[in-house]
């Protein structure tokens, strides 16, 4: 899992490097910090940040509220705006863009880091992708990555880096190219997470793998790598199936 990315908008240069020394210290990674709206817009285009951080009163042409229409029109990511100037008039224009948190500077740092969090549950929960792992512990699925709750916060994983996963008793590991990770979750309930992905598929009860990454096919197995997964019979006659659909 890698750690989750965000990009700071703040036209004060002092503020912006003190929330990006915070952020890399809570284990973030900064990815962009931008001091006027329409470079940040720019910049939003070709990158896919897991969170903006706005302050709401920037120079330029656009201010905070500004920029964040102007995003919103071609992607969406979730907001959290924090601002120096926490009257009723900037809460309600800045409301309308349906930011995740407003936050009031100077802000602590433990707020800062419960309003990502509740940044990206948020997100999860409109498009209906929260999926429960254990008690008081959850998963949070957006369109091409998953968060999972981990000891110190929130660590993101793209599916498309998922080669297979495997049983693990109660729980299940989710193996990539690099790592090794596991989640409170079992097999069953995992699948769950990736069933209306086409490129997953769950070929032997302790085992899911992601097609894209499979080398080759045997009678009773197949190859991700070195690694040897066993197939059912009914599993491979699905894989063959889609290949033949491929071709």
């Amino acid at each position: 899992m890698d750690a989750i990315q965000i990009v700071i908008v703040e036209d004060d240069a002092i503020i912006g490097a003190d929330l990006q020394d915070r952020l890399e210290e809570m284990g973030y990674e900064v990815i962009g910090l931008f001091d006027n709206g329409e470079e940040a817009y720019e910049y939003l285009q070709q990158s896919s940040p897991d969170l903006i951080i706005m302050d709401v009163q920037l120079s330029g042409k656009w201010d905070g509220i500004e920029t964040v229409r102007q995003i919103s029109k071609k992607v969406q990511f979730p907001i959290i705006f924090l601002t120096g100037n926490s009257d009723e008039i900037t809460f309600s224009k800045a409301k309308t863009t349906a930011p995740a948190a407003f936050l009031s500077k100077p802000y602590r740092g433990r707020d800062l880091k419960h309003a990502i969090e509740l940044a990206i549950i948020q997100s999860a929960v409109k498009t209906k992708k929260m999926v429960d792992v254990a008690e008081n512990e959850s998963a949070y699925v957006l369109q091409d990555r998953l968060f999972v709750k981990v000891k110190n916060g929130m660590e993101r994983l793209f599916f498309q880096d998922i080669q297979w996963v495997e049983a693990n008793d109660y729980y299940c590991k989710v193996f990539t190219r690099t790592k090794e990770i596991q989640i409170l979750q079992t097999l069953g309930k995992f699948s769950e997470t990736l069933s209306n992905l086409s490129e997953f598929l769950r070929v032997h009860r302790s085992f899911i793998v992601n097609l894209n990454h499979v080398e080759q096919i045997g009678d009773l197995s197949l190859y991700i790598g070195k690694h040897q997964i066993p197939v059912s019979k009914s599993a491979r006659e699905e894989i063959m199936g889609r290949l033949k659909k491929i071709s």
